[in-house]
């Protein structure tokens, strides 16, 4: 990804979403990014620090937050950060979600002044959670916009077609283990699009 040897240290800040919760910690998508990276011989250092229930402002296990995810492990070598979900912020004053997206964004600014910055919004926007997560993805949306990150929307670009996607598990919110493979496939283009706009 760099070009030589050195592989590329890439940090996954989350929820449920990126556990495998609903599946397994083996399922989860970002180990099996790792596994496809390391089969295509692509030089990649991957450190998932998602926690079920957390967001940019609610606690999750281990009362993390996506802040406190990132004070755990991004650091001057880090050379991406996914930044994914997070629809437990559901509820909470959009003004101060913004806040909290603008923050965790600069403070990956402070402590990786070179990495890159992805914000994928939350998955779906199924039932009840539709118009929270309308105001999340757009809370988001704007703070990535005003920190120069990229941002993804998965609701927008339908990522899910519907509550019965095979994506989904039981529960109509996490992914199945379809669903992992895809997202791990649906991250790693992202990762690739961005090398290769970084190379041109």
């Amino acid at each position: 990804m760099h070009g030589s040897t050195a592989p590329e240290r890439i940090v996954i800040i989350g929820d449920s979403l990126s556990t495998g919760y609903g599946t397994s910690p083996e399922e989860a998508w970002p180990r099996l990014l790792r596994h496809e990276l390391h089969a295509a011989s692509v030089p990649a250092k991957i450190t998932n620090e998602a926690q079920n229930g957390a967001g940019y402002l609610t606690l999750g296990d281990e009362d993390a937050t996506f802040a406190s995810q990132i004070s755990e492990s991004v650091n001057a070598s880090t050379d991406v950060v996914v930044l994914f979900g997070s629809d437990n912020d559901a509820g909470q004053d959009p003004e101060e979600l913004r806040a909290a997206l603008t923050d965790a964004l600069g403070e990956i600014s402070t402590r990786a002044p070179h990495a890159r910055q992805i914000v994928i919004g939350p998955l779906t926007g199924f039932d009840a959670l539709e118009s929270d997560v309308t105001i999340i993805r757009d809370q988001e949306q704007a703070a990535a916009r005003d920190a120069g990150a990229e941002f993804v929307d998965p609701v927008a670009e339908q990522w899910v077609a519907g509550p019965d996607s095979p994506l989904l598990g039981p529960d109509g919110e996490h992914p199945s283990s379809e669903g992992q493979q895809f997202l791990a496939g649906k991250i790693r283009t992202l990762l690739d699009q961005h090398q290769a706009s970084s190379l041109g």
